[in-house]
């Protein structure tokens, strides 16, 4: 908004409506522009990448301690433009990954693990000499056997159970497996997907924020030519109007005219009182020349009457005398009124006629007031070629725009066609990614059904122990151990290159990619040193791929610094993509600035102005109009109308008559008498006839003139007032008048280039804002690095880990099932033992008598029933005398004697007879 404060002292003359103090005017520029609509078109948020639970991903903090170090970038950029060999390669890459090897070699000891351990099981000698069934044995000797089954079976279940606890680890390590070998088979099925979707994404941006800008900059800047066109097409209003209206407001001119023309009005009023007191003159003119006549003729008749008076009463006769009209002066004055130049003038202002005051006044009045009100006009047709020469300027700076737009139009062309060539190739890369992509999946589900195979080994030795199938579940735990020897080699060697896949992929891809906000190795791989580059670019990749796709022969102003890192944080902000990577060097508005100047514009601008010459002098006409006006209304009315109240010929006839009937009746000749009496009768007819209305007329002068008097005054009044003011509004005109014009002129040329740096500034703000945002690239960048790294990244690291966790619990069920098929092996052996001791003979009661406490003795393990073979003695019951005297000598009697434990201890024990 330009504020232009101007301020102006009180006017020269006195009337409160004109005494207007300093005021203040704002131009406003508008700053409506058009705003550009983004496209929602892009596929990358419709792929749902950022979805999904990444369980694994922790496992990436712990490479970053594995290997804290940098990425040699140098090294990698040698190698891949080949200057270096590939055993120099591996050799400078172990000096930075001693963490993975120190990985690979805990993998593959783990590994020979179960192998070492079923070797050294295999040779080591059985314990199993003391289990060998004699013929007898001591009571206390076979208590130890008992209670070494019972210690036997209490290991067996302890074995069992956590051999359970790692065989459910183990398929939880599987379905892991499972799990995270489909979630990579699935992401490297979708990256083709991902990759075309970024690739026509990229496209997408790059005509959009091409469309962007271009719509702000020619948009914005034919708004802001259609608004200098609006202005030159109203100049009149925008500059010819705020001047008369200033001018009109400090002068008041237009009240002036108003009570000019006022004047005018009270000039015909004026005029019709004249021309009746002309008429009215012209009648009593008339009058007067007649009763001028008469009276001559009676003073005549009045001479011949005192020459025939007696000598007697000649006296009488001599005192009679009668005043003419050139003793009055009546007919003088009468003649002296109808011959004055000053009401002829006045009489003929109030006229319509060609040749008079009136008619002048009315011409100059019209004049002046159109020049007034016409300014405006006459502004607008003034500056007509003015405003076709910027109109001129303006298509050339246009011109200028659109062929710099256009630069940039073909350099985002140039980038759209790396785009596709970068698609183009990506197909053919696909088909092998995707063979890639299979192989490592038939690996992982080869690996997973192996691990599953083995699990199930293990599973099913359980299952025939809880069936009793000893020695079937011995077997079966050696055949696990065996597998697992065989397996274990596998399972590492697939650890191995897992391992190596998805920690490089993690430390050296996705650590970069996620080195937020620095990006550091990014920025080295990419900007400087640039792997892609022979040399090193001068100016980062950005600068290099804008100054590529350029078309030939357009020169930047600038050159284009921007870092890959303030590229990617701008972007990722939202930020303008024109203020992001530095567009302004192909769509420089400054230079389009620079060229308007050049152009010649801003001089053909400062030619367009309003001149003050209508206003220099155009009332001079009308104050020698109205000074003689003033001039003319200096009349003594006063003094005529005095004198004509003091003459009277009708009272002097009236005393005439009076005194000529007294004289008449003092004389004594009665033909004198007679005489005197006809005379008087003449001069009573000669009063009745034309001196009494020649005094109504001198009545009716005397009003005229006093009515005349009383409207010249005030209307002098009021043209001196007019011409006053219009002389103080001219002497403000002639002062005033150029620097108002050069103010509003000045104001009208700012607002002109106003609606230029309205324009400048408007489109600097918004492509410096949010227009033309490069969030898109931020989103295909960060779709990237998410599929990368946490939907094939991640779970290739949980899927190594997984086998890791199963390579690590196979160590640990390989000596437990090692240990427990021997459990199941004693067992069988100390069974056997048993059971030898127990085939004597032995009466079929106490046998199913041995079988029950047998099965109490498994029940509770508490009270063991131990079989003791002796000599049939002579009993001590006398109740069962008789029956051991009926059983056959040499007979073998069966005793039970029942050993009862004291808190489980099976050397603290006691016996009692059964």
């Amino acid at each position: 908004m330009v504020r232009i404060n101007q301020s102006s002292g009180l006017v020269p003359f006195g009337d409160p409506r004109l005494c207007v103090c300093a005021q203040e005017q704002t131009v406003a520029v508008p700053q409506e522009y058009p705003e550009p609509d983004a496209t929602d078109s892009y596929l990358i948020p419709t792929l749902g990448l950022h979805h999904g639970a990444f369980v694994f991903a922790y496992i990436s903090t712990f490479l970053s301690y594995i290997t804290p170090y940098d990425l040699p970038v140098e090294l990698l950029r040698d190698a891949f433009h080949t200057k270096v060999s590939f055993l120099h390669l591996i050799l400078e890459a172990l000096k930075v990954e001693s963490g993975y090897i120190c990985l690979i070699a805990i993998f593959f000891l783990i590994s020979l693990i179960p192998l070492c351990y079923t070797i050294a099981w295999g040779c080591a000698k059985e314990p199993d000499d003391d289990l060998n069934p004699g013929p007898t044995v001591d009571a206390i000797i076979q208590a130890e056997e008992l209670s070494l089954e019972e210690s036997l079976h209490c290991r067996k279940s302890f074995l069992g159970l956590v051999l359970q606890v790692i065989i459910l680890l183990l398929i939880a390590g599987v379905i892991a497996m499972f799990v995270t070998n489909e979630q990579i088979a699935s992401a490297i099925n979708q990256t083709p997907v991902v990759v075309r979707s970024s690739l026509l994404d990229t496209v997408t941006f790059l005509h959009d924020a091409e469309a962007q800008i271009r719509f702000v900059v020619l948009e914005g800047l034919a708004t802001a030519v259609e608004r200098m066109r609006n202005d030159l097409e109203n100049i009149d209003k925008l500059l010819g109007e705020p001047i008369q209206h200033h001018l009109a407001l400090f002068t008041g001119i237009d009240i002036i005219f108003e009570s000019i023309i006022d004047i005018s009005t009270a000039s015909s009023n004026l005029a019709r009182r004249i021309h009746l007191l002309q008429d009215t003159l012209a009648r009593a003119a008339k009058i007067s020349y007649e009763a001028e006549f008469r009276l001559d003729e009676l003073q005549i008749q009045l001479s011949v009457l005192q020459r025939q008076c007696t000598f007697r009463d000649r006296p009488l006769c001599d005192t009679l005398k009668i005043k003419n009209f050139e003793d009055t002066g009546l007919i003088e004055r009468i003649r002296r009124l109808q011959t004055d130049g000053t009401l002829a003038k006045l009489m003929s202002m109030g006229e319509a006629g060609r040749n008079t005051s009136m008619h002048a006044l009315t011409h100059e009045l019209t004049l002046a007031r159109s020049t007034f009100r016409n300014y405006a006009t006459d502004v607008r047709n003034a500056t007509e070629d003015t405003a076709g020469r910027i109109e001129e300027r303006v298509e050339q700076l246009t011109n200028d725009t659109q062929a710099t737009v256009d630069v940039l139009t073909q350099t985002v062309g140039g980038l759209v066609e790396k785009v596709n060539r970068t698609a183009n190739f990506s197909d053919s890369f696909f088909d092998r990614y995707r063979e890639i992509g299979a192989i490592l999946w038939l690996a992982g589900l080869a690996t997973t059904i192996m691990t599953l195979l083995v699990s199930l080994i293990l599973l099913s030795a359980l299952s025939c122990g809880c069936c009793h199938a000893d020695s079937k579940a011995g077997i079966t735990l050696i055949l696990g151990a065996i597998c697992i020897c065989i397996a274990s080699l596998a399972l590492s060697g697939f650890t191995m290159i897992e391992m190596l896949l998805g920690a490089h992929g993690q430390v050296f891809i996705c650590h970069p990619l996620y080195n937020e906000p620095a990006y550091t190795v990014l920025q080295k791989l990419i900007d400087k040193p640039g792997l892609i580059y022979p040399t090193e670019p001068q100016y980062g990749i950005i600068g290099e791929l804008l100054r590529e796709a350029s078309p030939p022969g357009s020169r930047p102003a600038r050159p284009i610094q921007v870092s890959l890192s303030s590229a990617l944080n701008d972007c990722e902000k939202g930020r303008g993509s024109f203020a992001t990577f530095q567009l302004d060097a192909l769509v420089n508005l400054s230079t389009v600035d620079q060229r308007r100047q050049r152009s010649g514009l801003d001089r053909v601008i400062d030619s367009v102005g309003a001149g003050e010459e209508p206003f220099l002098g155009f009332t001079v006409r009308i104050q020698a109009i109205l000074e003689d006006m003033l001039s003319d209304s200096d009349l003594n009315l006063t003094g005529t109308r005095m004198e004509l109240t003091q003459v009277s010929p009708d009272k002097d006839v009236l005393t005439f008559i009076d005194q000529l009937q007294r004289v008449s009746a003092q004389i004594q000749d009665v033909a004198t008498t007679s005489r005197m009496t006809t005379l008087g009768s003449r001069a009573k007819r000669l009063q009745l006839s034309l001196l009494a209305p020649l005094e109504q007329l001198r009545g009716d002068i005397v009003y005229h003139l006093t009515a005349l008097e009383l409207q010249l005054s005030p209307w002098a009044t009021q043209v001196n007032k007019s011409l006053t003011h219009l002389r103080n509004a001219q002497t403000f005109l002639d002062a005033e008048a150029a620097e108002v014009c050069y103010n509003r002129s000045d104001t009208y040329r700012r607002r002109l280039r106003g609606h230029l740096e309205a324009y400048y500034n408007h489109t600097a703000r918004v492509l410096g804002d949010r227009c033309a945002s490069c969030r898109p690239l931020f989103d295909i960048f960060d779709a990237m690095r998410m599929l990368f790294c946490h939907h094939i990244m991640d779970p290739m690291n949980g899927l190594w880990f997984s086998a890791f966790l199963c390579l690590f619990l196979w160590a640990v069920a390989t000596p437990l099932s090692l240990m427990l098929s021997s459990t199941y092996r004693r067992l069988e052996l100390l069974a056997s033992k048993l059971q030898h001791s127990s085939s004597q003979r032995y009466d079929p009661r106490a046998s199913t008598r041995e079988d029950q406490r047998e099965s109490s003795q498994w029940a509770t393990q508490r009270s063991v029933s131990v079989h003791v073979n002796a000599v049939a003695e002579s009993s001590t019951d006398d109740d069962d005398g008789g029956d051991r005297d009926a059983e056959e000598e040499g007979a073998v009697v069966i005793e039970y004697i029942e050993l009862s434990y004291a808190n489980g201890d099976p050397t603290n024990y006691h016996e009692s007879l059964i």
